[in-house]
């Protein structure tokens, strides 16, 4: 009995935390995960700025080759979405004010959910709006983040007006 119970504080010892300086402090950790948290978020507003620019080399220069976009019912590409972009052409403008942000980093990979309030002036001038809930996952290439997957789901039905 007595050697197991030197066995289990041997064991105990070795599994607790030492006191190495080049363990990451929890001040680090916290410092790196809001910097990333920052470059996701840049990463996400800069991707919207290319599409209502119709810029298509913006729009997939954040993208991961794997990039897939599912739109309530429509799985999109890349080269896919830029194509749909270039039909609504620069003459529809649109906004996204993005709300309720939760990011959660786990080594290379992130994932985000939020709200996204769309609005959109068409080449016919109908105004049109719509709500989604969004979760995007990005994944750390090279030092950059990028977006992997994108998943759009309607809260109601795009509303238009005159």
């Amino acid at each position: 009995m007595r050697r197991c119970l030197v066995l289990a504080l041997l064991v105990i010892a070795a599994c607790a935390p030492q006191n190495d300086k080049t363990a990451p402090t929890l001040a680090s950790t916290a410092a790196r995960v809001g910097a990333d948290s920052v470059a996701i978020r840049a990463t996400l507003d800069a991707w919207y700025v290319a599409m209502q620019a119709v810029d298509s080399a913006g729009t997939l220069a954040p993208l991961t080759p794997q990039f897939l976009l599912l739109e309530d019912t429509l799985p999109l590409s890349g080269t896919a979405l830029v194509a749909r972009l270039k039909q609504g052409g620069a003459e529809t403008k649109w906004t996204a004010a993005f709300s309720d942000l939760h990011t959660r980093i786990v080594g290379d990979v992130a994932w985000t959910t939020l709200k996204n309030h769309e609005t959109s002036i068409g080449k016919d001038g109908k105004h049109c709006q719509a709500d989604f809930l969004e979760t995007i996952v990005f994944v750390r290439d090279a030092g950059r983040w990028l977006i992997d997957r994108y998943h759009a789901a309607p809260v109601h039905r795009w509303s238009c007006g005159a």
